[in-house]
This record gives structure tokens, C-alpha cells and sequence, in this order.
């Protein structure tokens, strides 16, 4: 079987790409927060 690797790609609480997610875990930045909204769950805090 064979397996091509076009891109790499990312969408997490730290950005929208791989470049900005890595650049905001290089400088320790943090993607959870305080939950603002109701989401009718029994959290606070998450990484949205």
C-alpha cells in the first residue's frame, strides 16, 4: 500500500494552522479558557 503526505494541516485552540498553532505552543501560550457561554455542561474550563 502506498501513502502520499500532501500538507500537514491543524485546527485546534491554539490556531487555524500548523504554523500558528506551532508558533503559539513555541511561546507557551495556553488554548483553554473559562467558558463564557452556557453550553449545558458541567464544565468551566476547556480548550474549545
Amino acid at each position: 500500500m502506498d501513502v502520499v503526505v500532501t500538507g500537514l494541516g491543524a485546527t485546534t485552540p491554539l490556531g487555524g494552522d500548523v504554523p500558528s498553532t506551532w508558533a503559539a505552543m513555541v511561546a507557551g501560550v495556553s488554548g483553554v479558557r473559562v467558558i463564557e457561554e452556557d453550553w449545558n455542561v458541567p464544565v468551566k474550563i476547556a480548550a474549545r
